[in-house]
């Protein structure tokens, strides 16, 4: 047994704390109040293998649903900008045709593009100082940011030219002009030389051709 005498001082407030460190004899330090430990728990519950290839299954699903959905919104609202667009261009080359008397005759998208910027003329040829503009190339995607780049074209929502084509065909006895202006869609795939520039189906897509499954036409 050990007997130990301690003269702790004191304040006002009462008893002044051990300072850290300071030395203790043994058997009193033994008594002294030590601080609590939290136990390590080992063999706590825990996932199986099965179960966290089932959560990670899950989670794949859930992600796959959400990308689903966002691009399912991307794609309409895509279609959706392509439709506005086809119309303002449709009704662009009708006024092309009011002040030149015919639609663009042109051989590319370029040529198409600068048709209705005014720069061609009804016999797809350049004129210099340009005419009157017909789009608003604000309102569109161009290929360039410059509007007067050489080359340009505007480009559908999917980044890909919008197409045209002018066609004839005998209505009434008359051969009559017409145009056909589309978005080849998200694929970027089209069938060759559709639509028909002549003859009985001028002007009218193959829809059930699959490279056509997606296209967007201004006249449907």
């Amino acid at each position: 047994m050990c007997l130990v005498f301690l003269r702790v001082p004191k304040d006002d407030a009462g008893p002044v704390p051990v300072p850290p460190g300071a030395s203790i004899p043994g058997c009193l330090a033994a008594r002294w109040p030590r601080p609590a430990r939290i136990p390590l728990v080992l063999g706590a519950d825990a996932f199986t293998l099965v179960e966290l290839v089932a959560v990670m299954a899950l989670l794949a699903i859930l992600s796959g649903s959400v990308f689903g959905l966002v691009t399912g919104v991307h794609e309409r609202a895509a279609a959706a900008r392509a439709r506005a667009e086809l119309a303002a261009l449709a009704q662009a080359i009708d006024f092309w045709r009011g002040q030149y008397g015919d639609y663009p005759s042109v051989a590319d998208a370029a040529e198409f593009y600068e048709s209705l910027a005014g720069r061609r003329g009804p016999q797809n040829n350049v004129l210099d100082p340009p005419g009157r503009t017909f789009i608003q190339t604000g309102r569109f995607t161009l290929r360039f940011s410059d509007p007067a780049a050489q080359g340009n074209v505007l480009l559908d929502p999917w980044g890909q030219p919008y197409h045209y084509v002018y066609f004839t065909r005998t209505l009434n006895g008359r051969l009559t002009p017409g145009f056909v202006v589309f978005s080849i869609g998200r694929d970027g795939l089209t069938k060759p030389d559709d639509p028909p520039t002549a003859g009985l189906t001028a002007g009218e897509p193959d829809l059930t051709a699959p490279d056509n499954a997606d296209n967007l036409y201004s006249n449907r």
